[in-house]
């Protein structure tokens, strides 16, 4: 089995967060506690944690005349390639790369670990402590994908916004599609951090207009 990756294509994302509901359906995840309350946006819940691994960020922008525009991206483990996450585990075994998929996975032996400092070591401020002291995110699915089965979040979008599939063939695809978006109009757009993590996002507008965590 060839390493794996996801390709996100925001230009094709509705915000429809079918991608979150499937992620909490097949990983059996809580619901939120609390209850997310109306934050006067549609993005709910307000933050990953312990039981949300996979949402869908919205930013609202100044378009044309009074009308605004809306920018949308999932905010999950991106699966780096080489993973700051497990440098910083003081336990070798805590966190693992799937030899089959280049997953990054967070085992029990999290619990053991420094919250603050694996989290900070995250470019992309992903990981969530759960209540069991054990820190949690997004495996890739890596059950379903040894079964051939692709990624629950990838197998219920329903725009075709995520892809994935064998690593070299995402990155081509990366490739090819971002010429496309420039092609129809968006001469900023561009694929991120395409060489370093397995789950590219590819954006039509300026990273400033989306809601990108990122550490320098």
């Amino acid at each position: 089995m060839a390493d794996k990756s996801f390709l996100i294509d925001t230009t094709k994302c509705t915000a429809c967060r079918a991608c979150q509901v499937a992620c909490k359906q097949w990983n059996e995840l809580a619901a939120e506690d609390p209850v997310p309350t109306n934050r006067g946006t549609y993005e709910n819940p307000p933050d990953l944690s312990a039981t949300c691994w996979v949402k869908v960020q919205f930013t609202e922008n100044e378009g044309d005349g009074d009308t605004p525009t809306w920018n949308f991206v999932r905010s999950s483990c991106r699966h780096c390639i080489d993973a700051p996450c497990k440098q910083a585990a003081e336990n070798a075994d805590s966190i693992t790369i799937d030899s089959d998929t280049g997953a990054v996975l967070f085992g029990e032996g999290t619990a053991s670990e420094s919250y603050s400092k694996i989290r900070l070591a995250c470019p992309f401020d992903i990981p969530r402590q759960g209540t069991d002291g054990r820190l949690y995110k997004c495996t890739m699915c890596v059950d379903r994908v040894h079964n051939d089965e692709p990624p629950a979040c990838a197998k219920a979008c329903p725009s075709g916004a995520i892809t994935f599939g064998d690593r070299e063939d995402i990155l081509a695809m990366a490739d090819t599609r971002l010429a496309a978006v420039k092609d129809d109009g968006f001469p900023n757009a561009a694929t991120l951090d395409q060489r370093d993590v397995r789950l590219v996002i590819l954006l039509a507008d300026p990273a400033s207009m989306y809601s990108l965590t990122t550490r320098a």
